[in-house]
């Protein structure tokens, strides 16, 4: 059948676009599983290809606690209005039913992680230049989100997989503004524990609260590991050393 009655086929808010879901069917060959491109704590990632031939990452969010529609628009059209080119940019969302995704630019050269820590080869492509890059736009992005804006973010899950790379490695953060989004940071709401280990402050076990100064500690974990090639924790290691921090 067609679309629902008031559900129009495109709608323009301002910021970004309204996805029916029988768009994002048509661009993802329905969910496809050889389309997922990422799984992370909030929803599986797709790639995506629109009628106009425009690539984009799809975010099928889990755990969405079925958010009123009008709650989730708001804080959607809060992370859409962001704009930094170290930030991955939110382009729209789908809300039907009890649907929600986030549409976002495809950004085409994988995450951080993959290039840190994959099966790249003999010699790493992240020469020290590179690595500073990286390093340099991880941080202006952060910055942004914490200084820039008004209210701040707290992105909460600052790491490597979070870190998408274009092809001149250009640094990108993902996934900013999503603790709030998915009502994660009222923890007594959610069985989620915010942050990943090995990136999470200390001082989070004690207080239960993650705020921009334990975003900046994730940061620090990520610069060691982006400039020794190890991760955060490695339980190949000896016990003594399983954690770098």
């Amino acid at each position: 059948g067609g679309p629902e009655p008031g559900v129009p086929e495109v709608s323009h808010l301002g910021w970004g676009h309204w996805y029916t879901l029988k768009e994002l069917e048509a661009a993802t060959a329905m969910f496809a599983d050889e389309k997922v491109i990422g799984e992370g704590g909030y929803g599986i990632v797709y790639h995506g290809i629109l009628e106009d031939g425009t690539q984009v990452a799809v975010k099928n969010l889990l755990n969405n606690r079925g958010q009123a529609e009008r709650e989730f628009k708001v804080e959607v059209e809060a992370i859409g209005r962001v704009r930094h080119k170290n930030l991955v940019r939110l382009l729209g969302y789908c809300a039907e039913g009890n649907q929600r995704m986030l549409v976002y630019e495809f950004v085409n050269n994988g995450t951080l992680e993959q290039w840190v820590h994959g099966d790249v080869g003999p010699v790493s492509p992240l020469t020290w230049d590179i690595r500073m890059k990286i390093i340099l736009g991880s941080a202006k992005g952060l910055m942004y989100l914490h200084e820039g804006l008004e209210p701040k973010v707290v992105h909460r899950d600052v790491k490597s997989s979070n870190i998408l790379l274009d092809k001149h490695w250009n640094a990108k953060l993902s996934d900013f503004g999503l603790a709030k989004l998915l009502g994660s940071e009222r923890s007594y709401v959610t069985t989620r524990v915010m942050g990943t280990f090995g990136y999470v402050a200390p001082e989070y076990a004690g207080t239960g609260m993650l705020n921009e100064t334990s975003d900046v500690y994730s940061f620090g974990i990520l610069i060691m590991e982006i400039i020794s090639g190890r991760v955060p924790v490695d339980y190949n290691r000896p016990p003594g050393e399983v954690s770098n921090g």
